[in-house]
């Protein structure tokens, strides 16, 4: 009876020590809700006294960290993308709906949380939060039901669990009935090696089905679980287990995250292709990379010489790349050879005739029926698009699945994106596709069981060639945005040490949870291996 056990215990220690005094217990157990992942010697000179020259591959959030911070510090840089845009995923390019009439279209919403301090303190140094504005509410849409509300949830880590019960989530009779009760404590004893070494084997279904998870409950772990692009049968448990650490219950931050009000290309990128031309940066664009190599000299990329490298490419190209190079050590190309991608994930704007009813957030989770993860209203969202169906009449929604079902066919997943947004939103019933721009992409990272320890880390272990992107293992958590902003700074910080320069300093949330550490129940060894 770990769960019920530890239930008591807290409401005994709520009400002999109060609520602050808990508060302040529960910070102090994690120690700190952040820390700082490395240590910056101030001492070190800031800029390089001779030029050397880096190629980042790459111009997604993880190509364009290292490229400005290494910019700053006197690096020749030169990035190199594929696109004829920048920002990756976050990347924004024009489309043509009539002659007259030109929009700009992205991959898709993005939220921006309160903990992504290292992402959040990159942005800030360019100014580019000003205009953000907060979503307000989280939000879990049900066709079947009530939905799920996190408006203003208590932050603190466990506090926030109770406040999840409140909100109806859960029902902490259920969760106390429930067979696999005594294996939920899992969720708050996670530590950043172990965890992965005890549940990366488990898949996110492996769990539901030993822990019988009750049914409110596993759509908030849904939740989470398409997030990252895999069906739960597919996704790593010892990755949940990290994205709740990382986004619920090792900081404070809280769900309620911002969003850029502007299209990313204005909101984003041109002020950072600014920042980068301020310091010299070169910038070629719709130039994919075809050859790397290293040799005694260094590195060439396409035949162009370069003192160092720093792959920030997609999980594809990154394979693709390293995985052919010439010159590097055969366990390197072999274990970038062996990377891949999940599962494919579709996003579909669409303008059309009708609107979706006023109390709805711009940007709502939906409990998915079939391929419908969640729906964002571009035209109350985002000023662009605001003023674009102010000049031209209709609404503008974007429709998302994260995790397209194996064999599903293009034109059959737009069609059940199109019908399913029906059954969360009935007042859509009848309406018009007047224009569409519909995306089906298979380059996001698998985070799937299993795949861990082979994982690259942002260290090549060849000096002057280092990665960048979400897809590297890094040695605390971070998750998405953050995961591939700070593998930008730690990629960029290798290259500064081994020039002998001063580090940025990148922080962390905790990289143990409130209960590691502690004697766990004998139900748990169902959960190994």
């Amino acid at each position: 009876m770990w769960c019920f056990a530890s239930t008591v215990g807290f409401l005994v220690l709520t009400w002999f020590l109060g609520p602050l005094a808990l508060r302040a217990l529960i910070k102090r157990r994690l120690g700190g809700y952040w820390r700082d992942a490395n240590v910056v010697d101030s001492t070190k000179p800031e800029r390089l006294a001779a030029p050397k020259r880096v190629a980042v591959l790459g111009g997604g959030v993880a190509g364009l960290t290292a490229a400005v911070t290494l910019a700053r510090r006197g690096f020749e840089v030169t990035l190199l993308d594929k696109n004829a845009y920048l920002g990756g995923k976050l990347g924004s390019w024009p489309v043509q709906l009539t002659p007259t009439r030109r929009v700009w279209v992205s991959h898709g919403f993005h939220a921006f949380f309160p903990h992504y301090v290292n992402l959040n303190r990159f942005l800030d140094s360019l100014g580019l939060r000003r205009s953000f504005k907060s979503i307000g509410e989280y939000a879990i849409l049900s066709a079947k039901g009530p939905g799920v509300s996190f408006r203003e949830l208590d932050r603190t880590p466990v506090f926030n669990l109770f406040a999840l019960m409140r909100a109806g989530v859960f029902k902490l009779g259920d969760a106390l009935k429930a067979p696999g009760r005594d294996l939920y404590g899992v969720f708050l004893e996670y530590e950043h090696d172990k965890t992965f070494a005890d549940f990366d084997h488990l898949s996110f279904a492996d769990f539901n089905r030993l822990a019988q998870v009750p049914p409110r409950l596993k759509v908030a772990f849904n939740t989470f679980a398409r997030a990252f692009f895999a069906d739960e049968d597919k996704l790593s448990f010892a990755e949940l287990l990290k994205s709740f650490h990382f986004y619920y219950l090792g900081q404070d931050g809280g769900l309620v995250y911002g969003y850029p009000t502007r299209d990313y290309e204005p909101a984003f990128l041109e002020p950072i292709r600014q920042e980068l031309s301020k310091h010299g940066a070169t910038v070629r664009l719709g130039q994919a990379v075809k050859a790397l190599g290293k040799d005694g000299q260094g590195f060439s990329v396409d035949g162009e010489r370069f003192d160092s490298v720093v792959v920030a490419t997609d999980v594809v190209g990154a394979a693709a790349i390293v995985g052919a190079a010439q010159g590097l050590p055969e366990p390197l190309t072999t274990r970038f050879g062996a990377l891949r991608p999940g599962q494919r994930y579709g996003v579909l704007r669409v303008w059309i005739d009708k609107d979706v009813r006023k109390d709805v957030p711009v940007f709502v989770i939906t409990d998915r029926e079939r391929v419908l993860d969640a729906v964002s209203l571009y035209h109350r969202l985002e000023e662009d698009s605001a003023e674009d169906v102010k000049a031209h009449g209709g609404y503008v929604i974007e429709l998302h699945c994260y995790a397209v079902p194996e064999g599903m066919e293009r034109d059959e997943l737009r069609q059940a994106l199109l019908d399913e947004v029906v059954q969360f939103f009935p007042e859509l019933q009848g309406f018009t596709v007047q224009h569409e721009v519909f995306q089906l992409n298979r380059d996001f990272t698998a985070f799937h069981r299993g795949l861990y320890a082979d994982r690259p880390t942002v260290e090549t272990g060849v000096p002057g060639l280092v990665c960048a992107g979400d897809w590297v293992k890094l040695p605390f958590p971070a998750m998405l945005l953050e995961a591939a902003c700070v593998s930008g700074v730690w990629a960029a910080n290798q290259l500064l040490r081994e020039a002998g320069l001063r580090e940025e300093p990148v922080r962390s949330v905790p990289l143990r949870g409130l209960m590691a550490g502690m004697p766990q129940p004998p139900a748990r060894k169902v959960l190994g291996r």
